[in-house]
């Protein structure tokens, strides 16, 4: 009697485990050939996390080619490419040789702070659609895509 209602209760157990919880099959995006667009950028001394201002006339957006190694640059009022080489299997990233137009506008600042932590890139890691740069420099910065 005990080793059928053990035999009982692990078969429940299973029907449970295997038919009861549904997974999601969540796939994370491509690093390239998507347009990543910032949606915040955290301070590498303090953490501190800033949000892309709503009122900004322009998102500031990047896309990573995936036959020529080239990302581009859309910013708020400027515009640019640069070359990338994926430095390792589990995220390691350079970004080299960005060259932009050099428009002066409001918001001007964000593009900076993007093309600056770009330059100063070594990691990236996508959750889902979300993609995160990490810099050497004074920020890392957060983008998502659709």
């Amino acid at each position: 009697m005990i080793h059928n209602l053990s035999k009982c209760l692990l078969l429940t157990a299973f029907a449970i485990l295997t038919f009861g919880c549904e997974k999601e099959n969540l796939k994370d995006a491509d690093l390239t050939n998507n347009d990543w667009e910032l949606e915040s950028i955290e301070a590498t001394q303090t953490n501190e996390m800033t949000e892309y201002p709503n009122d900004a006339p322009e998102t500031i957006s990047i896309v990573f080619s995936d036959t020529s190694n080239i990302i581009g640059f859309n910013g708020v009022c400027n515009g640019g490419a640069g070359t990338y080489t994926l430095t390792n299997s589990s995220g390691g990233i350079e970004i080299s040789n960005l060259i932009t137009t050099m428009v002066g506008c409001n918001y001007g600042e964000w593009e900076t702070y993007t093309l600056q932590s770009l330059h100063d890139a070594y990691s990236y890691e996508i959750s889902g659609n979300d993609l995160i740069i990490y810099s050497h420099g004074d920020y890392n910065l957060y983008f998502t895509t659709n």
